[in-house]
């Protein structure tokens, strides 16, 4: 990997991630309807469904990704649901009156990593984007292991960096809220984006 191929695989993923596809609308309603934190753990899943692609395309896996399409599908769904559950549980919010976190939002990190992950892993445009593209963008039989390492830090990197810009926009337009009716009606948007995009992911 040159220092210009680098630039230009940075270039074409940040592209990619900028998308505004459901994952992203999703982040960015979660962001508004939960706060930055919660969010960025779910980013950190997702992440982790684009790493799992991109080792796939690198070493070669990627149609052993094809022939997993059963147990991606149900990942999809898996994530779909947890959207949606999402969703509904912004819905029926009442606006928070301490800022700290409670021990039930603690408890629930894992599983906004597992929906993260989920959406990600069930997502059929990461495979063609990983295993469809890497492929056609540089030579991977002549990758060194110095270049699997550039490869897969500048783009986790680039990804991580991007949605987290996304929920952090998100977040900011919630502290920005101040009035219970204005909460109240944000937090609705918020969770018919959350269900649209649940929807959204189990109808691609």
């Amino acid at each position: 990997m040159t220092f210009t191929s680098t630039i230009a695989l940075i270039f074409a993923v940040t592209i990619f991630a900028l998308i505004p596809g459901p994952g992203v609308m999703s982040i960015i309603a979660q962001s508004v309807a939960r706060g930055f934190k919660s969010t960025a753990i779910y980013c950190l899943g997702v992440v982790s469904g684009d790493l799992c692609y991109l080792l796939m395309a690198i070493f070669g896996m990627g149609l052993l990704a094809q022939k997993l399409e059963t147990v991606f599908m149900v990942l999809k769904w898996a994530g779909a649901a947890y959207l949606i559950y999402l969703g509904v549980k912004s819905w029926m919010a009442t606006r928070p009156t301490v800022a700290a976190p409670s021990r039930s939002q603690a408890k629930g990190t894992g599983k906004t990593y597992l929906a993260g992950l989920c959406v990600s892993l069930g997502n059929p445009k990461l495979i063609a984007f990983y295993c469809g593209f890497l492929p056609g963008f540089m030579d991977l039989q002549s990758l060194t292991t110095g270049d699997v390492v550039v490869i897969t830090c500048s783009v986790i990197s680039t990804v991580l960096t991007v949605l987290l810009v996304y929920a952090w926009l998100g977040d900011r337009s919630r502290t920005a809220i101040h009035s219970p009716k204005v909460w109240k009606i944000a937090n609705r948007c918020a969770g018919s984006v959350l269900i649209g995009s649940g929807i959204a992911v189990a109808t691609e």
